[in-house]
């Protein structure tokens, strides 16, 4: 997860319309916004960086984990809510809703979940 969050949001970051124009069905959704993909580019990247310190400390990892699973498990929320009001690119949503904002933000939300196993007290 923090390689795809790391990989995603540099792309975002560094080339908004480039990454806009790669990701299939998004133009229905209307016209590339660069400010905005730089935004949400930049939250995958907190995110990334919430998932790898998680490796490397785990033991410490519940608040960043915890951030990073707001954003990614809040996005896709947001997602779910988009196909169930009918506002998605296609109905029940594209492969790109689910494979990559809906179940990235599920699994990050479940390793949260799982890392409180390990949470010093």
């Amino acid at each position: 997860m923090a390689a795809f969050a790391l990989l995603n949001g540099g792309r975002m970051v560094l080339d908004p319309v480039g990454w806009f124009a790669s990701i299939p069905d998004l133009a229905v959704t209307g016209a590339a916004n660069g400010h905005l993909i730089r935004d949400v580019g930049t939250a995958y990247l907190a995110s990334a960086t919430g998932l790898a310190f998680a490796i490397w400390r785990p033991a410490q990892a519940m608040g960043v984990l915890l951030v990073a699973a707001i954003f990614m498990a809040g996005h896709g929320i947001g997602h779910l809510v988009d196909i169930a009001e009918g506002c998605a690119a296609a109905p029940g949503g594209t492969a790109t809703d689910w494979l990559g904002v809906i179940v990235p933000g599920a699994i990050t939300a479940a390793l949260c979940g799982w890392s409180l196993r390990f949470r010093q007290t």
